[in-house]
């Protein structure tokens, strides 16, 4: 029997929290909110951090000189056969030759950009807003019900009448909304009574 009770009583508990709880308006109860993302500012996009947006970067083949040091001659252009003057035949005579790799130009495509000079943030994934723990309702999407006014009308036997409001908490049961509302309803008729000159026992 105390155990069927203590169920009873925890269920009605629940009852009230639920009741007592709302969606949370900021993140419409996702527990998650859009901020402005932090890392490329709401761009979508960041600058490249290899090439500096530049596009482009020092040709590692040549070291940004453009040309390269012919391994067969040694950069001399060509070698000596006993009395004769043998042009290098890899390079053409000349010892160093033309950077293929960026065709004497010293530098070459960056590669992490492919020349873009930036790419797509990989924190949002170019949606320039990221999503975090809302700060509302700390990531549960419900918050606190707030405590609303209810307006009642009366009118008693003896000809007294008005309206009066009530705060009533969201776990408020209905017996206490009741007795709320009836203690709001008794100090309005003794308002009223003082008014009329009616003499008002002193409340204890």
């Amino acid at each position: 029997m105390k155990r069927i009770l203590f169920i009873c009583m925890a269920m009605a508990i629940g009852s009230l929290y639920t009741k007592a709880q709302t969606e949370c308006k900021n993140c419409n109860g996702s527990g998650l909110e859009e901020r402005t993302c932090a890392f490329c500012k709401g761009e979508g996009w960041r600058e490249c951090d290899f090439c500096l947006g530049k596009k482009e970067v020092r040709c590692n083949m040549c070291q940004g000189s453009g040309q390269v040091f012919c391994a067969h001659c040694r950069g001399k252009g060509g070698v000596q056969v006993k009395d004769n003057w043998r042009e290098c035949q890899w390079c053409g005579g000349k010892g160093t030759p033309q950077c293929e790799t960026c065709k004497g130009t010293g530098t070459r495509v960056c590669q992490k950009c492919e020349g873009a000079g930036r790419y797509v943030c990989n924190q949002c994934n170019g949606n320039k807003v990221t999503k975090w723990q809302c700060h509302v309702c700390s990531g549960t999407g419900k918050v606190k019900a707030q405590s609303q006014a209810v307006t009642s009308i009366y009118t008693d036997n003896n000809g007294y009448s008005g309206t009066v409001q009530v705060q009533i908490d969201p776990n408020d049961s209905e017996q206490e909304k009741m007795r709320k509302i009836a203690r709001a309803r008794v100090q309005h008729r003794l308002e009223q009574m003082k008014k009329n000159g009616v003499k008002v026992p002193s409340q204890q």
